[in-house]
């Protein structure tokens, strides 16, 4: 099990360096949204004021608002869904590196 065979895919040479790097992405990219969101209720206010004016709507009807700049992250789900489809791709492109373990 050590060498990666049980997950039923592997490359038959050395892995590429982009396959760790998108998956290390993606990983902290739901790791951050989850923690965000998670605890946003100890860290957002519950009133808008010059620095926190991005509205975040949950849906027991509260809203919190944070800062623009960290608004448009948590908005930007996009950035998970493009890294998942980044990998795709590129193990299509890559197929003939993968085998069947």
């Amino acid at each position: 099990m050590a060498d990666g065979k049980f997950l039923g895919w592997h490359f038959k040479n050395k892995t590429p360096l982009w396959f760790p790097l998108i998956v290390a992405a993606l990983m902290a990219d739901s790791v951050l949204h989850f923690a965000l969101l998670f605890t946003v209720s100890s860290w957002a206010t519950t009133t808008r004021d010059a620095s926190h004016s991005h509205r975040i709507p949950f849906r027991d009807g509260v809203n919190y608002f944070v800062d623009p700049a960290l608004g448009w992250y948590l908005d930007a789900r996009w950035i998970g869904a493009g890294l998942l489809l980044l990998l795709i791709v590129l193990l299509i492109l890559n197929r003939r590196n993968l085998e069947r373990g």
